[in-house]
């Protein structure tokens, strides 16, 4: 499936058809009223809530020893969940999912510096007091699926063209090495919040807080690094413990062990913290603090 672009994300004019009787309607007009109401259903969850985990998601280890002499390996399992990235969109994780943690490190590890994304000189910014930092992000991902016979689009003249019957809205995950020193995490306009006077304040600057950068804004956005999605959500930072490589350019050597990976508690690995991502919580959950 592939990416296709979201007309959600681009800034215009909120925007609803006008019907009447005998007026002529094509594919646009129909896209645009799916825009419209996404849009404002968006919006209000995006102002309402911020971005965040709705429920579930939760990242956690799984060590798995090798099979017929194969290296033991570790994945890190994302369990299903709800999330509400930083557009306001729905994303559901319906069922749990896979990242095999030890074969984006040998890839990695591995890769020629030319013309790599990443490299072995990567994992060594990402390497201090004795681990190699990444975090997991979760972006929304709409994939077109169903192709049907329909007429072709754009400058083209066909009899046997197909189009997408449906939009599929999935997600993608992705692993990122951080190289700061301090991370970022994620960023709450209410953390400030104390009493109804700072609460009027937060409220003020909740548009530009809340608000994705401008198209074509480089280098970091809150805990969004440069080249990954602005509107991907945080979901949890993974501590790789490792030591020195060889030589001063080598790659580190992670440990992949079982004991390293083990629970110290059910399903809490000392290497994950799950809690640096931003929580939204329900009504019930805030009466509930409240002693109500």
């Amino acid at each position: 499936m592939t990416r296709i672009p979201d007309p959600l994300l681009k800034k215009t004019a909120s925007e609803r058809l006008h019907y009447a009787t005998g007026e002529l309607l094509g594919a646009d007009d129909f896209r645009d009223e799916q825009t419209y109401h996404r849009r404002q259903l968006a919006q209000a969850l995006l102002f309402l809530n911020g971005s965040g985990t709705l429920a579930g998601l939760r990242v956690i280890a799984r060590h798995r020893p090798g099979q017929n002499g194969a290296p033991d390996e570790v994945h890190l399992e994302v369990q299903p969940g709800l999330a509400l990235d930083r557009a306001g969109r729905l994303i559901e994780v319906p069922r749990e999912a896979c990242l095999r943690l030890r074969r984006w490190f040998e890839f990695i590890a591995e890769r020629p510096p030319e013309n790599a994304v990443l490299d072995a000189g990567d994992l060594l910014a990402a390497f201090r007091d004795g681990v190699v930092v990444a975090d997991v992000f979760l972006a929304f991902h709409a994939c077109d699926r169903g192709y049907t016979p329909a007429f072709a689009s754009g400058p083209f003249d066909a009899l046997d063209a197909s189009q997408p019957s449906r939009v599929r809205d999935a997600y993608e995950l992705s692993l990122v090495l951080r190289s700061e020193t301090t991370p970022p995490i994620s960023a709450d306009p209410w953390t400030a919040v104390t009493d109804l006077a700072s609460a009027q304040q937060a409220s003020l600057g909740a548009w530009d807080a809340l608000d994705l950068p401008p198209a074509g804004h480089v280098g970091d956005w809150r805990e969004n690094p440069a080249g990954i999605d602005p509107t991907a959500v945080l979901l949890a930072r993974v501590r790789i413990p490792a030591t020195p490589g060889p030589t001063a350019a080598s790659a580190p050597v992670p440990d992949w062990t079982a004991a390293i990976w083990a629970d110290t508690a059910p399903g809490e690995n000392p290497n994950i913290d799950n809690r640096v991502r931003n929580f939204i919580l329900p009504p019930a959950a805030i009466r509930r603090m409240a002693g109500a």
